[in-house]
C-alpha cells in the first residue's frame, strides 16, 4: 500500500464554482485506476478553487501506483470528468505521511 498526495486548482483566471464533492471524486478515481493497483481509502478536502486529497493505492509498485492515480486523475480532469479543466500540480508518494511524521492539527 502506498500513500500518494495529490492537489488539483481550477485554471488562474477562471471562476470559482461549487466545490465537488469527495463521493464524486472517489468515484472517478476508484474507475480510473486500472488493475491491478486500487483504491484503499481516501481522504479528500475540496474547496471553490482547489482539491488536496491523501490516497492510499494498493499496487504491486510505487511507480505503478503513482502512475495509475495520476492516470485517474487524468480522467477526472478530462473533458467529461467531475473536474474538467482543472490541472494536476501534485501526485506522488508522501514518505512523511506514510511514516506518520507530519504533525496533527491543533483543536482551536
Amino acid at each position: 500500500m502506498y500513500v500518494i498526495r495529490v492537489h488539483l486548482e481550477t485554471p488562474s483566471g477562471r471562476p470559482p464554482r461549487e466545490p465537488v464533492a469527495a463521493p464524486a471524486v472517489r468515484h472517478g478515481l476508484e474507475h480510473g485506476l486500472r488493475g491491478p493497483a486500487r483504491l484503499s481509502h481516501a481522504r479528500i478536502r475540496s474547496t471553490a478553487g482547489a482539491l488536496d486529497a491523501v490516497v492510499f493505492v494498493a499496487a504491486g509498485t510505487l511507480l505503478e501506483a503513482e502512475d495509475g492515480l495520476r492516470a485517474a486523475c487524468g480522467e477526472l480532469t478530462g473533458a467529461d470528468g467531475p473536474l474538467s479543466g482543472w490541472r494536476l500540480l501534485h501526485c506522488e508518494a508522501d514518505s512523511w505521511l506514510a511514516l506518520g511524521l507530519h504533525e496533527l492539527p491543533t483543536p482551536n
